[in-house]
């Protein structure tokens, strides 16, 4: 039993009637590689829940109305410098194919893993504010910021001001939102400064006003917005990257938060899940540092960068060095594993452990496809022997 079988086998035991599987990420630039492992991960999760017969949705959410606070490297500064603090969705796509900068990265990441077989709803958290949707689970974290100070204290060991709120206006006279500061909640408007100096990567004009927190007048900050995400779409099911998933971390705050504030149970996160990372190199979208999914994409064919995520458990951090040999070792794995499923096809698993391994391998190729898998064995040259 490979690893997402033993994962779903627990959902299962749960005995919940609906699932709803999410992944999110800010399109800050061209996305890299790393994230496709959390696309991959939920899209297996989705897929062999709905084997089971059970009810189950998968979405993705673009957090886009995220400030713009790093400016990737192969942007031109002079037009884009001005937009630093400002909402991603509000900002000019490099292409005016686009609506937006937001859009722009966003389409190019879902082409990528739509290539790969992972097609789950498109949620973008501006349309969520634009229709209302996160009106009331705003207003309730508002009205409720005390208890939300009280667990970053006791969750994190971070004492908030009592000046401090988890929002973010959109400034009525720059635009900016990774600027502002709420200084009061009157349980209809938040009043609000936007500072010159709040952040290093952004500066405000000084500007104070008022604004009720509706619509896409502003968004909660980050680790208050991921559970009003949660409560407003009704996600049972979300892992994340191991840095989240830490004691004191994100994902340990928002489900304090989703809890004891919106009353709604944190999803079944089944332990974060290990980095992806290209000859030992982190990656960052918003820097422009690292191998974007799309470049890969181009350099295996979609069922073996699959295969590459499937194989390998969450736990295990994956370091992928595009060189010949990693490329001849990873076709051979995928060769050997392909005969597995044939093996099955033909009813030659063997008994014992050897057939345990048989059918995990087997098993990676039937959740490793793009399109229909063959009916009966076919026979596949090495591919270092073609390559030579």
């Amino acid at each position: 039993m490979i690893w997402v079988d033993r994962v779903v086998k627990k959902f299962i035991e749960n005995k919940k009637k609906k699932q709803w599987v999410d992944d999110m990420k800010t399109p800050s630039g061209r996305i890299h590689v790393g994230a496709l492992r959390g696309v991959i991960i939920h899209d297996l999760v989705y897929k062999v829940l709905k084997e089971n017969a059970i009810n189950v949705n998968f979405s993705y959410v673009f957090n886009d109305m995220d400030p713009m606070d790093s400016l990737p490297i192969y942007l031109d500064k002079s037009v884009y410098e001005k937009y630093m603090g400002k909402p991603l969705y509000k900002i000019p796509s490099p292409d005016p194919k686009f609506k937006n900068y937001a859009e722009y990265f966003a389409s190019e990441f879902i082409e990528v893993f739509n290539k790969l077989n992972c097609r789950p709803l498109i949620i973008r958290s501006s349309e969520l504010h634009q229709q209302g949707k996160m009106d009331q689970v705003i207003k309730k974290i508002l009205d409720n910021v005390e208890k939300i100070r009280e667990i970053y204290k006791k969750v994190t060991k971070n004492e908030k001001s009592k000046y401090w709120y988890p929002y973010n206006p959109v400034c009525e006279k720059c635009g900016n939102i990774g600027t502002t500061d709420v200084y009061r909640w009157d349980g209809k408007y938040v009043y609000y400064r936007c500072l010159t100096n709040k952040v290093t990567w952004a500066k405000g004009c000084g500007y104070e006003g008022k604004v009720e927190p509706v619509g896409e007048n502003g968004k909660l900050v980050w680790k208050v917005d991921w559970p009003a995400h949660w409560a407003t779409i009704g996600i049972t099911i979300e892992s994340s990257g191991k840095d989240h998933m830490s004691a004191g971390g994100s994902y340990d705050i928002a489900s304090h938060i989703a809890k004891e504030v919106l009353d709604y149970d944190p999803p079944e996160a089944f332990g974060g899940y290990e980095w992806f990372t290209i000859g030992g190199r982190k990656m960052s979208s918003s820097k422009g540092v690292g191998s974007s999914a799309k470049e890969v994409s181009e350099i295996l064919p979609p069922q073996i960068l699959r295969f590459l995520f499937v194989r390998t458990p969450i736990t295990t951090h994956i370091d992928f060095n595009p060189n010949k040999e990693t490329l001849f070792q990873l076709f051979d794995e995928y060769d050997r594993c392909f005969t597995a499923y044939f093996d099955k096809l033909e009813n030659k698993i063997p008994q014992g452990k050897q057939g345990e391994v048989t059918n995990d391998f087997a098993r990676i190729i039937e959740l490793s496809k793009i399109d229909n898998l063959p009916k009966k064995r076919l026979y596949f040259p090495r591919f270092r022997t073609i390559y030579n």
